[in-house]
Order: C-alpha cells, then structure tokens, then sequence
C-alpha cells in the first residue's frame, strides 16, 4: 500500500527539529494533564478542591488538566503536595532514530520528560479498591 500524501507530508515535517521540540513539549503537557487529572479523580477531589489545596483558582486546575499550559517546577511541587503525590523529573533519550515508519517509531520513542507518579494510586490498585468495596457492599 502506497503512503498517502498526507503521511508523506507528516514524516516529512516530524523530521524537522523545531517541529519535533514542540511535538515532544506538547506531548508532555498532555500526558502530565492526565495523569494529574487521574490522580485528582482517584482521590475524589474536584477541580475546586485541589484548587483550594494549592491556592490557586478552578480555571487554574481546568487548565493545567487540559494540557493548555506549561506548568513550572514550583507548580509541580505544589500538584504533587496537595495530591499527597511524590514529584518525579524523568529525562529520556527522544531522538527519532531512523526506521522504517518514521511516525510508528516516533509513537514508541517519544516519552514523558516530566511525571507524577504516586504510590498505590496506578489503574489496577484502583480497580482492586473498587472490587473490594463491591465485595463488602455484597456481604
């Protein structure tokens, strides 16, 4: 099957350096809005709440929830205190080696710069919680 010239124009522009920091800055804005939106959610917080633990406003969290924003340090810290969350700053090689679908390796190689990371918060501790609470809301 013969690329389209869309994919033919996308690995193109992806093989430009300017074009290739603002796709990995972008991605680590969004990866870190989720994760800090999981987090919030996990421990039953609204946006209001964590806004108040920080001392920030609600627009503040929407927007750093959304990936809008490039958070500093400071604000990191503070989203990881009010989260009860431990602040973890990763580096990883992101360069695009040469393969044979440019875009399939970018999607592979591309990681989180920066992350939150909290102890027992992941999917399946949550997913065990709410099966146990099942369990004892049966019995």
């Amino acid at each position: 099957m013969m690329p389209s010239k869309w994919a033919e124009l996308k690995a193109e522009r992806v093989r430009k350096p300017s074009v290739q920091a603002g796709y990995i800055r972008a991605r680590s804005a969004y990866r870190l809005a989720e994760r800090v939106r999981l987090l919030r959610e996990a421990r039953g917080m609204s946006q209001g709440d964590l806004a108040e633990r920080m001392g920030t406003t609600q627009s503040a969290i929407a927007r750093l929830e959304a990936g809008g924003t490039y958070p500093n340090f400071q604000t990191l810290e503070r989203v990881g205190h009010a989260l009860r969350a431990e602040l973890v700053v990763e580096f990883k090689d992101v360069s695009l080696a040469p393969q044979k679908s440019l875009l399939a390796g970018a999607a592979t190689q591309l990681a989180r710069v920066v992350r939150v990371r909290s102890r027992g918060f992941g999917r399946r501790a949550i997913r065990r919680r709410a099966k146990a609470k099942r369990t004892s809301k049966q019995r």
